[in-house]
């Protein structure tokens, strides 16, 4: 369950191939790279679209999007309004109920 996910590759290592840090990559260093359908539960938190680190809504939400149509019956987005990418806070015990969720 990650918070604000980079789903892009990596600024570091776009940075660590001369690639510059605006040019949006999906290689193996990107988590959309890796789209498959399985059973893991996922559910991705971000903080508020208009708030958010640039991008970082639209990468998550192309993510939940391209694993639903993989066939991902598991996965969850949420944007908390109101939040910035320090989300942390109201993430947590979000983090907290899920894992209950899917442990039950």
């Amino acid at each position: 369950m990650p918070f604000s996910a980079q789903c892009i590759s990596h600024f570091t290592a776009r940075a660590e191939k001369g690639i510059d840090i605006n040019q949006p990559v999906v290689d193996e260093f990107a988590p959309l790279y890796w789209v498959r359908k399985n059973q893991v539960p996922i559910t991705l938190i971000t903080g508020d679209r208009e708030l958010e680190m640039v991008g970082r809504y639209e990468e998550n939400a192309y993510l939940a999007r391209m694993l639903k149509i993989v066939g991902h019956s598991q996965t969850k987005l949420l944007e908390l309004d109101g939040y910035d990418h320090g989300m942390t806070y109201p993430a947590f015990p979000i983090l907290i109920r899920e894992i209950e969720r899917w442990n039950k």
